[in-house]
């Protein structure tokens, strides 16, 4: 399912840019255009729910990512070839494999 692809590169994402270390340019900007991409889902369909860097403070708890993967279900972000594009890029630049199919 592709929607887990984003979601797993939202919390990498979030993970990485809240964890107290540098994060390199490539990965910020890489963060920064993929929330701008899930935002832009959400949008489209009224859903004021912001997915962003607060994630992270719960990374491990199973509820949040369900919800999180609920709402981008619903919103169709696993189908958005540009949220799907956002979200390889980012693994592939925070080093984590991208094999999942669309």
């Amino acid at each position: 399912m592709t929607v887990d692809l984003v979601v797993t590169a939202l919390l990498a994402g979030a993970a990485a840019t809240v964890s107290g270390s540098p994060v390199p340019a490539a990965a910020a900007d890489g963060y920064t255009a993929l929330t701008a991409e899930v935002r832009r889902v959400l949008h489209r369909r009224d859903d004021d729910e912001v997915i962003d860097a607060e994630v992270a403070e719960d990374v491990q708890v199973p509820e949040q990512r369900a919800d999180i993967t609920a709402t981008l279900v619903a919103a169709g972000a696993g189908e958005d070839p540009a949220v799907i594009a956002a979200a390889r890029h980012l693994l592939e630049v925070l080093g984590h494999r991208t094999s999942m199919a669309d």
